[in-house]
């Protein structure tokens, strides 16, 4: 079996939270013809391997709160053409108060914020990726 290792079990759920905005966990399952259990799965983060491209772009089409299938793509470790992400990868760089302000986090926070800081700076690269090719 391929190794998930752009797969964000976290972020895929933090951007999940956000996509079903108001309504309840049932009621988002079922707008996007997913089942409840999977849907439960991967916000629980219980699912160890990525969600296909059909079930994220089901939720994409159902998503409040500006979350995008471009986003939930790169969050399960694929470009927006569904395709695995390389495996290049690299640590962003931050500012002194951002760090300063990191620090004073609880650890748990901090993690959070660092994992997420990481998928953000990884989707830039990524997006950046084709543009350099084409020259």
């Amino acid at each position: 079996m391929a190794e998930n290792s752009k797969w964000s079990k976290k972020v895929f759920s933090i951007l999940l939270e956000r996509a079903k905005g108001v309504r309840s966990w049932r009621q988002f399952a079922s707008e996007c013809d997913v089942s409840y259990v999977q849907m439960r799965k991967l916000a629980s983060m219980s699912q160890e391997n990525p969600p296909r491209p059909k079930l994220i772009r089901k939720v994409a089409d159902n998503a409040f709160n500006d979350v995008d299938l471009e986003d939930l793509l790169f969050a399960a470790g694929m470009s927006s053409s569904g395709r695995p992400l390389s495996q290049k990868q690299q640590e962003p760089s931050q500012a002194d108060p951002f760090q300063e302000s990191l620090r004073a986090l609880p650890a748990r926070d901090r993690k959070l914020v660092e994992e997420y800081v990481a998928f953000l700076a990884q989707r830039r690269r990524a997006e950046a990726e084709p543009s350099e090719q084409e020259q």
